[in-house]
């Protein structure tokens, strides 16, 4: 009998895993180096140190880097896009808003689909729904043959109100399926089903320049699975922090983009039920980048739009902010000034100390010349790191900057923590948010190794280093639910609107959710519905997300939905306009289909006071440029109740926590490390 819950995170530089045995009510992790050339190498072979018989595996999600890594790199795919005619430059044109408008170097991004591969086809379709002109079909056949002719691989198809009335969207599909099968069709009304032409072209168009890599992708790892025994579904986290079946991700390839760091901020949500903290601030930091998200009274922090790498993206998302500062981040000089990334080592050359050929100096060759890792206890003692590569790799910055090697090393790092004490703010104190009134979830193969010291640049006094902190988004990703969003673009102002049809639109939602639940395997009884609406003040641009939670859409009910909209607004932007006239702008329906998780099981020992631990040695470290004996504890050394101060290492198979003078930790009886800061005149 299938027993086995596998979560899977490739990262850019480890691919980490964690299992979970049903039977023993056990967890097994595993971390390995990520196989560039071939994710699934790296996939199938932490499996296979994992499971002996694939057939024993019960529940298999896995968040992919596939998609992501192909648009950062902008190795995506060679995309047409078909529009309606007169509309050829909208997705060039864009916004004339300008993100940098100080800057004087400022250029808007490059297009990912060129101008020449943009083809018009004839056709009209109103505001409210009304075909205004018939699809061409013999410009279609045309349009058809000039896309196989150049061999495009891919295409986006954003055709005008099609967000209202797809008819014309479906046709163009299936001419094209019929003359290209081979070809990938992505088609605005299927990704995004709503209004604002160019941000639903651009969602569009993303969705089609990686949808052959996660395709292809997927299907590969699907038939070597299937070859080596896995009987059932493969799962795909999602970006708004549900999963869904691969065969769902292969059409909505756009939902995997940010499929492993929200696995952190979804298992940062079960850990906060558990230890009874409802906002945090959820920090992954792996080898590439620095991963920032938010959990707000217990609940993820999603935005329905977002932008990446300056493109608009209309689709449901946790709200995470990424920069590239990671283990892996190389230290460069610019103007004669010390630069730590966003340029990495990934796992392929990876740091100097990592012995693959890596000749750069990283922040993990400057933790380890530190003395915060250390050469002999790394992953849990399964590999080696080279010391004295590390010191020569630092030396050569120090050298070219004309200071010791350790003053560049402490340099290295304090430049990396004040960069990711900087991607915080940009989620939390511009926003108005105070981070000091929230705890810090430090997780990822490197964040427990740099969170206090972040904490302490931005007066937190809570930190939780979960107990799988090293593999913690593979685990999360076991902590969640299938998702299923969608939406209709609904422009009425509140008071005046057609309430029947609001229910009409609303139930038609359900209906097409509720069949791509089953789709799934997700049965009726498992399956729960949440409805909201986007509104706004009439002549805003911008909207808020308000949850109906009203049996019945009448007078009575839109007066509560616009009380709490005028609280909402209150509450998030600092006023209100009680008076002002409300508009709804979109209708949204989120589909969830339960799934089976595990629940943790609490350590009942009681707590006991200070007490001294067994430390694996004693050595040197660097500490504000002073040299400490100081501890190094393993994981297995600490248990339920114990409380120490630091200075202290606690070194983990997977992660190494990092514990500087006038910070306290105590384990809870999750063994989670609870680090606090210490009073001042304590």
């Amino acid at each position: 009998m299938a027993h086995y819950r596998l979560g899977i995170d490739i990262g850019g530089t480890f691919t980490d895993l964690v299992c979970y045995d049903k039977e023993k009510g056990t967890y097994q992790t595993e971390k390995i180096l990520t196989t560039p050339k071939n994710l699934a190498d790296g996939v199938l072979e932490g499996l296979k140190n994992l499971v002996d018989d694939f057939r024993d595996i019960d529940y298999f999600v896995h968040g992919t880097t596939a998609g992501l890594n192909a648009f950062l790199e902008r190795k995506g795919s060679n995309v047409a896009l078909i529009t309606t005619k007169g509309f050829r430059d909208v997705y060039e044109i864009g916004r004339a808003n300008r993100p940098d408008m100080y800057s004087l170097t400022y250029r808007k991004p490059e297009p990912l689909v060129k101008r020449r591969n943009i083809f018009e086809v004839e056709e009209r379709v109103l505001a409210d729904g009304t075909v205004d002109t018939a699809l061409n079909l013999e410009q279609l056949d045309v349009v058809i043959e000039k896309i196989i002719e150049k061999g495009f691989n891919s295409v986006s198809v954003s055709l005008l109100h099609a967000y209202k009335n797809p008819k014309h969207e479906t046709k163009i599909k299936e001419m094209i399926k019929q003359k290209a099968p081979q070809v990938s069709v992505s088609l605005s009304h299927e990704i995004v089903r709503e209004w604002r032409e160019y941000e639903r072209t651009s969602t569009t168009v993303i969705n089609a320049y990686v949808a052959p890599i996660v395709e292809n992708y997927l299907t590969s790892l699907e038939s070597r699975t299937e070859e080596a025994g896995l009987e059932g579904d493969l799962y795909i986290m999602q970006s708004n922090g549900g999963v869904m079946t691969s065969g769902v991700a292969k059409r909505m390839p756009i939902q995997t983009l940010m499929s492993g760091p929200v696995g952190g901020a979804m298992g940062s949500i079960s850990l906060g039920s558990l230890t009874g903290y409802k906002n945090l601030i959820c920090v992954d930091m792996g080898g590439t980048s620095f991963d920032v998200s938010l959990v707000i009274d217990g609940k993820p922090d999603v935005t329905s739009e977002t932008s990446l790498e300056a493109f608009p993206i209309l689709t449901p998302m946790v709200n995470i902010h990424t920069i590239g500062a990671g283990g892996g981040s190389i230290a460069w000089i610019e103007a004669g000034g010390l630069r730590v990334g966003p340029k990495s080592a990934g796992a392929d050359p990876g740091p100097a100390c990592y012995g693959t050929g890596g000749i750069e100096a990283t922040v993990t060759d400057a933790n380890l010349v530190l003395g915060r890792l250390d050469e002999d206890g790394f992953l849990g003692g399964n590999m080696k790191l080279d010391r004295e590569a590390a010191y020569q790799a630092v030396k050569n910055i120090a050298d070219q900057l004309g200071l010791g090697v350790v003053e560049t090393a402490e340099g290295i790092c304090d430049i990396a923590n004040a960069k990711m004490a900087d991607a915080i703010r940009t989620l939390t104190v511009s926003k108005g948010i105070d981070p000091r009134d929230f705890a810090l979830v430090a997780f990822g193969g490197a964040g427990p190794m740099h969170a206090v010291l972040i904490a302490d640049l931005l007066g937190i006094k809570k930190i939780l280093v979960p107990k799988v902190a090293g593999t913690f988004s593979a685990w999360g990703m076991l902590q969640t639910d299938i998702r299923h969003d969608a939406v209709r673009t609904f422009v009425s102002v509140l008071g005046q609107s057609d309430k029947k049809m609001m229910a009409t639109l609303f139930d038609v939602m359900e209906g097409e959710t509720t069949e791509i639940l089953k789709h799934q395997h997700v049965k009726t009884e498992d399956m729960t519905f949440q409805r909201t609406l986007d509104i706004r003040y009439v002549g805003q641009e911008y909207t808020v997300n308000v949850p109906f939670q009203y049996e019945s859409i009448d007078e009575q009910s839109l007066e509560k939905l616009a009380t709490l909209f005028h609280e909402m607004h209150g509450k998030i932007y600092g006023h209100n306009n009680l008076k002002g006239v409300i508009e709804v702008v979109n209708l949204r329906m989120t589909g969830y289909g339960k799934l089976e998780k595990e629940t943790e099981k609490e350590n009942t020992v009681s707590i006991t006071n200070e007490k001294v631990i067994e430390a694996r040695i004693q050595k040197e470290v660097i500490w504000n440029g002073t040299k400490k004996t100081t501890p190094i504890l393993t994981s297995n050394h600490v248990s339920f109740g114990d409380y120490f101060r630091g200075p202290v290492i606690v070194e983990d198979p997977r992660t190494t926590t990092v514990i500087p003078d006038g910070f306290q930790v105590k384990v809870d009886k999750l063994g989670n490390l609870e680090i606090s800061k210490e009073d001042e005149g304590a």
